[in-house]
């Protein structure tokens, strides 16, 4: 899919440089015109390219990481970029009229009064940005609102480049050669034969066809993907590179899925993966052993422990006493050394399950004020950083770090997010979601049986749409997560009266 895309970017740009601004960047680069010598034409073809590429990670690239904001990529995100493609295919397929159409063309000043190299740059910028001068295919814009609908800032970046590798292709390829005979005859077959933007039009509208059938056939970006479930009978998973580890609902016991796809019961209960070990907890000890023999290395007596985590040196659990909960942790670097207190909370406030990464362990914090947060400490200097903050009665729950990246699940009256972003103290506005669901309560149905939910008030009368409402007699609570270089993992659970059931889903990052 995403070659797909970046085919049909090049062959836009390619197009582009049959316009005005295009065979006017040709006679500015060239050796006889403002150039003046081959010297100066290489170095203004670099600066061109260099503004170029700059100008299509802007566009494309910006509009990208503008619809990852604004939560894009769900949904029938797919469905509605296939058929902005397929609907710019048919128009230049049939060649008509480019619109809305730019009439713009760039400052000719520019070239007379700057260096020619840096004027060269500037030209490229504006270029490659796609809508500041000429547009000369449909799939520049079906491109752009593709980027846009995906929210996939990998796609973007690839479409920007590829479009403009296309657009500064031709200008760098024939501006030296202007002092040939065949780079001129090249140049006027460009300008005064029309059949060949006929050609390159109908080859961008094969590719953006195929880009289309790339799309509904699961070519989808990361952030578009659906979910795929891991394990039908598992919770709390922990991950550490291919492998991943997951506690059994109602067993004293776990299972570790190794990255060859082999299956391992583990001898205890809520298990964690470090880079190369395992802990797990029988009774009220914990036990780590050596990830891929089992071999134990260490045992901690530890009342009252749940939900440990482990890295190559920490050794952290969360224990609950008659006054609340303690996170606790221990060097394992120093043997004999007795665990220290890191963090207490005074009930009903409550102290959520820890994820190590490295010198770091990341956890929530739950107030009774219903409010929530997620909290940092370095574990060599025990220094606590606050990295989100639950506003508007959102629980932050369960979170887990990987290499600067925070995952975690944000709950409110209205849905249920599973969301990733920088693991930095931020307000979370920009972070993206990954999976969505309703709420865990079920709203009523804001209107009377047999009556309209009225509009009056709202602007233009028009009520706003309401978030999904739950089942009736089905209650799904979304709860711990993992984080792994290649996915993301939270834990489902589904209540109804006829039981409960525990899953594992996999999430693409």
């Amino acid at each position: 899919m995403l070659i797909a895309l970046a085919a049909t970017a090049l062959i836009a740009g390619l197009a582009g440089a049959w316009s005005p601004c295009g065979f006017s960047m040709v006679d500015t680069l060239a050796p006889h015109g403002y150039a003046r010598r081959m010297r100066t034409t290489v170095v203004a073809c670099a600066t061109f390219a260099l503004g170029a590429l700059a100008g299509g990670v802007a566009t494309f690239g910006g509009l990208a990481l503008l619809g990852q904001a604004l939560g894009a990529g769900q949904g029938a995100a797919v469905a509605i970029a296939a058929a902005l493609l397929l609907a710019a295919a048919a128009g230049d397929v049939a060649g008509r009229r480019i619109v809305p159409q730019v009439r713009r063309q760039v400052p000719e000043s520019w070239r007379r009064v700057l260096p020619v190299p840096l004027a060269a740059g500037l030209y490229g910028v504006l270029l490659g940005l796609g809508f500041t001068t000429f547009v000369l295919s449909f799939a520049v814009y079906a491109l752009a609102a593709a980027c846009l609908v995906l929210g996939d800032v990998a796609t973007g970046l690839a479409i920007g480049i590829a479009f403009a590798v296309g657009r500064f292709g031709p200008v760098v390829v024939l501006a030296p050669l202007q002092e040939t005979a065949r780079g001129i005859d090249i140049a006027a077959a460009m300008a005064e034969r029309p059949s060949i933007l006929r050609a390159i039009r109908a080859a961008g509208a094969v590719a953006l066809s195929t880009s289309a059938l790339a799309l509904l056939l699961g070519g989808v970006p990361a952030t578009a993907a659906t979910e795929s479930l891991l394990t039908d009978h598992g919770t709390d998973p922990s991950a550490s590179g291919a492998a991943v580890a997951w506690h059994v609902p109602g067993t004293p016991a776990g299972i570790i899925l190794r990255g060859d796809g082999a299956t391992q019961a583990l001898p205890g209960a809520d298990p964690a993966l470090g880079p190369d070990n395992v802990v797990w907890r029988e009774g009220d000890t914990l036990v780590v052993a050596d990830q891929a023999t089992l071999a134990v290395r260490l045992r901690v007596d530890a009342p009252g422990a749940e939900e440990p985590a482990v890295s190559a040196r920490w050794l952290v659990w969360r224990a609950s006493e008659p006054g609340g909960d303690v996170l606790r942790v221990l060097d394992m670097t120093a043997p004999g050394a007795p665990p220290a207190d890191i963090r207490r909370a005074r009930a009903p406030d409550r102290i959520g399950r820890p994820s190590i990464d490295g010198d770091r362990v990341v956890y929530h914090y739950a107030l009774r004020s219903d409010n929530s947060a997620i909290e940092e400490i370095f574990l060599p200097t025990r220094r606590r950083t606050r990295l989100r903050t639950g506003r508007d009665g959102a629980q932050l729950l369960n979170p887990s770090e990987l290499g600067g990246t925070l995952l975690y699940i944000s709950s409110t009256s209205e849905r249920q997010l599973v969301r990733i972003g920088a693991r930095r103290a931020r307000s979370g506005d920009r972070d993206r979601t990954l999976f969505r669901m309703h709420a865990v309560t079920r709203r009523d149905a804001i209107r009377e049986r047999g009556r309209a939910r009225h509009g009056a008030g709202y602007p233009r009368g028009r009520a706003p749409k309401l978030p999904e409402r739950a089942p009736e007699g089905v209650t799904v609570t979304l709860w711990s997560t993992a984080l792994a270089p290649g996915g993301a993992y939270v834990s489902r659970q589904r209540r109804t009266a006829d039981g409960t059931s525990n899953t594992i889903l996999r999430l693409a990052r």
